[in-house]
């Protein structure tokens, strides 16, 4: 249900703001519109999308909200690779490396007991959600030359509108009308306007460096998830943490030396 209101926030969101969207950015008139070629590109965000907002839900009810933002960085892995061997994107060797440490920091972050090596299935399942996302920047970069409006906006209410109709099969309830509200000006707020920057910047940089610019984002989540959710700071979370630092480094410092 929460999915479902933070994307319908965004495709609601956008609607209203059109207007003063086309005010500001003029030249958005001219944008290619969505074909019905772009059909099937649009049903496959769609439902990525739906599946990443499953598994990250149920991911982060079985972790923590701190883990499953370090583990966001895997998001950075799956898009490059897959825009390097399905969209020709130029990576360099060394990606293996980054490839490597965030693998190995997922894996610091996915068991729960040393002793016997149990798994946390909260961490693989976001772990998926970041595989889907990843799956879904590569789609989107398909459509980076159409009207970034109307793809925000479709993807919006049709990941929202999926979601929801998920939601009534699994029998959840509508929320309090405050929390709906919130929600719904939060996913505008986080989905929508990000959204529609990140298509942008995949048009004019690549839908590798843009995952490049965006691996600060699960380390800023870490740090709101123990400031503000007061979530611990364990020997485990600081390990993984590093480790993530130091592949995410090599994965964007690759990805910037070889994409001019």
């Amino acid at each position: 249900m929460l999915s479902a209101l933070l994307y319908i926030g965004t495709g609601v969101g956008m609607v209203l703001i059109l207007p003063m969207l086309y005010w500001l950015l003029p030249d958005m008139k001219a944008e290619k519109s969505l074909v019905n070629k772009d059909i099937p590109t649009l049903i496959a965000v769609i439902i990525v999308n739906i599946l990443a907002g499953i598994f990250m839900n149920v991911g982060i009810d079985l972790s923590t909200a701190a883990s499953a933002s370090l583990l966001g960085n895997f998001e950075v892995v799956a898009t490059t690779i897959l825009a390097f061997l399905f969209f020709h994107e130029k990576v360099g060797g060394r990606l293996w490396l980054g490839v490597l440490l965030v693998f190995v920091a997922s894996c610091v972050l996915s068991i729960s007991g040393v002793g016997d090596l149990a798994i946390n299935w909260g961490s693989i399942l976001v772990i998926l959600a970041t595989f889907c996302w990843g799956l879904e920047n590569n789609f989107t970069r398909v459509l980076s030359d159409k009207n970034p409006i109307q793809i925000v906006i479709v993807k919006g209410l049709g990941v929202g509108i999926g979601t929801l109709i998920v939601a009534f099969i699994d029998h959840e309830n509508w929320p309090a009308l405050s929390v709906m509200v919130v929600a719904l000006v939060l996913g505008f707020l986080s989905f929508g306007i990000s959204i529609f920057f990140y298509i942008l910047a995949q048009r004019y940089i690549g839908a590798a460096r843009t995952s490049a610019y965006y691996a600060v984002s699960p380390f800023l989540s870490t740090l709101i998830a123990v400031i503000f959710l007061r979530e611990s700071v364990t020997l485990q979370l600081v390990v993984a943490t590093l480790i993530m630092i130091a592949g995410s480094y090599v994965v964007v410092r690759e990805t910037f030396s070889h994409v001019e």
